[in-house]
């Protein structure tokens, strides 16, 4: 029995050994008594020693001389070492590394060298940023794995014994050896399962790798007038869209898409992506019925799981109750960004903000981090699901409950805050004069007597309970309704809330906001009507009311294209993302408080509003350029770094390291991460006259000058151009 019959990685052919055995195939195999092939050998190799002289000669016999001699068998010829140079690339570990950098396991890469391995392989350029391509005879046997780092840009510990000797069998893929075709780390490269089944401890997770994206081409002078949008415009107007800004590699893809059909095939399956549907089937037509969609397909993302898991292996147990962590607020803030920045499920994070903007609550009237995580992941669960259950969910979270006053609305002396709420902001809304669409205020008086009783858990886990020695006595009236009593559980608000969010009125004001959000602050009659329709058709369901959104013409009107001004939250989001930041995220939460948009603290139940007239201002437009300088500009407390993590933040390096030295390259790539290459002449000439500083009527070239502000001040024009105020 060979490895073949183990079941063991590469090797298995799907059966099982079982532990009694593993070690006694391990020490057979090892000590050569097992071949590759899964023969018997003798310890000496298995051959006749006339073979092993004939192999071992100084030449070869040919077919016509020596005919006495027997030529080896082929099995033998297997067994002959073959110099360290001829077999280096059937070996996993010889994947070519950087200068300086010793032999390891390619299966769990070394600290020393993750920080450059990581900036190598999620570089937006293409081979230039890339790192040496495992050898095609090892690739069947080795799957890459892209070290895994933190938001600061250093390696995360795989685990303590990072730090410690290895023992045992750990000890074998010690730095500086090279592995035998027999020695353990051969066989643990080979099947990197077993490290796992012998010692008990997991493997790193492997992270997929996205295709690295070609750079975009060079960036020439534009024709006079306005920029017309290129074929491709589809593909950026969705990245802006469904998400919080592309990063550099899907910006790069979009520049390399030539064609308006190569656009809208690659966003459309960007889309099904994002709404986690299949790409390769053609969209739903069930929208105006209830019937059930196809079932999701989650968008893996190990990497922004990871660096949750380590941001909240920070945070600190409540002093009340040592089994819930309870956040603070700058670590609560902190924890949002990292999805809103770092996530691959964009259209997701992008929906979690709109329902807890919808359902604004405030961390400031409980000071519960708990509270306010425990709604925002009961958000994100539901973000595609049915409207009531988002509804009910807010309702009946500790952070609602206490912001509105519902836990102290008793039968004695019923508090109308969230009934009022609920029926102005969450479902029926307000007309365009500020007069109640479809409700009065005696609804709001029934609505907030059926909501008596409804308390949070009063400790630290935020539950919710239902107290009915509070509860109002009698049948109410609501909308119409009769509510018969019911004072042995929270029935009763919840037939308000199901009354609420299946009322014409409540399925015209959640279509109106999300055609808003997505599609342009003057949205279309025709567009709003369909989109409600659905969402009535549906019940609610908030998947189909999106493919209702992204499949109607006036989101595919290029009329719409870059026609939306981004909050301050899009805005600092969006630098993060264009520009591959992999500093710090404080800065950022710093000024999103300064600017006015500081997310979980909103004291006014309306939310964020999200239309330009909002955002267009000295202040913000303040903070918004400063924010610029501050990333781009060396004096301007510049901590924020960018581009490739081996660059050290400075562009110059990262322009280098693309293989980026003319200016019209350099505009092209760096128009590309910020504007959609949309430029007019005057802001053309504007950012060659930046790059040409003092350098006469010379061209700029990477090549001939060593000036790094140059390219930083051109960096900082670009992005305070008001041009990058739009998406």
């Amino acid at each position: 029995m060979g490895l073949g019959s183990c079941g063991i990685g590469p090797f298995g052919h799907g059966r099982l050994v079982t532990m009694t055995a593993l070690p006694a195939i391990l020490l057979l195999w090892t000590s050569g008594v097992l071949g590759h092939d899964g023969e018997r050998h003798s310890t000496s190799g298995g051959m006749k020693p006339e073979q092993t002289a004939a192999i071992s000669s100084d030449k070869t016999p040919s077919r016509t001389e020596g005919a006495g001699l027997q030529t080896p068998p082929r099995k033998a010829r297997r067994l002959i070492k073959k110099p360290r140079e001829q077999s280096r690339a059937v070996l996993p570990s010889d994947v070519p590394m950087q200068s300086g950098a010793t032999a390891q396991s390619a299966a769990v890469p070394s600290r020393e060298v993750q920080p450059r391995e990581r900036s190598e392989r999620n570089s937006p350029a293409g081979s230039s940023g890339l790192s040496p391509m495992i050898p095609m005879a090892s690739m069947a046997t080795v799957t890459p794995m892209i070290p895994l780092a933190s938001a600061a840009g250093s390696p995360v510990p795989s685990s303590s014994a990072a730090s410690t000797p290895a023992t045992g069998i750990a000890a074998v893929g010690a730095e500086g050896a090279r592995p035998s075709g027999r020695s353990f780390q051969y066989l643990i490269q080979q099947a990197p399962g077993l490290t796992q089944l012998v010692t008990g401890v997991p493997l790193p997770p492997v992270i997929p790798q996205e295709p690295i994206a070609p750079l975009p081409p060079p960036l020439s002078a534009p024709q006079p007038g306005l920029p017309t949008p290129s074929p491709n415009w589809f593909a950026y107007h969705v990245v802006n869209r469904l998400t919080y800004g592309g990063t550099p590699n899907q910006l790069n893809m979009i520049a390399s898409l030539n064609t308006a059909a190569e656009a809208q095939r690659w966003a459309t399956s960007f889309m099904k992506e994002q709404l986690e549907l299949d790409p390769t089937k053609p969209w739903p037509t069930n929208l105006h019925s209830t019937s059930p969609l196809p079932r999701p397909v989650p968008i893996q993302d190990i990497a922004t799981d990871l660096l949750l898991s380590e941001d909240k292996s920070t945070w600190k147990a409540d002093e009340s109750d040592a089994g819930i962590l309870s956040p603070s607020f700058s670590e609560l803030q902190d924890h949002d960004l990292i999805r809103k920045m770092h996530s691959r499920r964009q259209l997701k994070e992008k929906m979690v903000y709109f329902w807890e903007n919808h359902f604004n609550t405030s961390y400031r009237t409980h000071s519960k981090g708990q509270y306010e995580l425990q709604e925002n992941e009961a958000f994100r669960d539901r973000a595609f699901g049915n409207f009531l259950d988002l509804l009910l969910t807010s309702g009946k979270s500790a952070a609602m409950m206490i912001y509105l006053n519902t836990d102290v609305n008793v039968k004695e002396n019923p508090n109308e805050n969230y009934a009022r709420e609920v029926l102005e902001l969450h479902t029926l809304g307000v007309t365009d004069q500020g007069t109640p669409n479809g409700y009065t205020q005696f609804d709001i008086v029934e609505a907030a007597k059926t909501l008596t009783g409804w308390d949070n858990t009063a400790d630290v886990r935020g539950g919710f309970r239902f107290v009915s020695s509070r509860h109002s006595p009698g049948s109410k009236l609501f909308l119409g309704q009769s509510i018969p009593f019911n004072g042995s559980g929270p029935g009763e608000g919840e037939q308000v809330l199901t009354l609420a969010a299946r009322h014409p009125s409540t399925a015209r004001h959640v279509s109106q906001k999300l055609c808003e959000y997505f599609v342009s602050d003057a949205c279309s009659t025709a567009l709003v009507n369909e989109v409600a329709s659905v969402f009535s058709d549906s019940n609610g369901d908030i998947k189909k009311v999106l493919i209702a959104i992204f499949t109607s013409s006036d989101f595919m009107n290029v009329a719409n294209y870059r026609g939306q001004v981004k909050t301050p939250l899009e805005y600092l989001v969006g630098l993060h993302r264009n520009l591959g930041v992999w500093s710090s995220r404080e800065p950022f939460r710093t000024r999103l408080v300064n600017v006015g948009q500081s997310i979980y603290e909103y004291a006014p139940p309306v939310g964020f509003k999200e239309k330009a007239v909002e955002w267009l201002n000295t202040n913000v437009l303040f903070h918004e350029c400063s924010m610029v300088y501050e990333i781009t500009i060396p004096g301007f407390g510049n901590t924020i770094r960018y581009g490739s993590s081996s660059s050290g933040g400075q562009i110059r390096i990262w322009m280098e390291e693309l293989k980026l030295t003319t200016e019209e390259q350099i505009l092209g790539f760096l128009t590309n991460l910020t504007v959609d290459r949309m430029v007019t002449v005057t802001e053309y000439q504007l950012y060659l006259n930046t790059l040409r500083a003092g350098l006469g009527s010379r061209a700029f070239d990477i090549k001939n000058t060593s000036r790094e502000d140059a390219l930083d001040r051109t960096m900082a024009t670009i992005l305070t151009n008001p041009r990058y105020l739009y998406q």
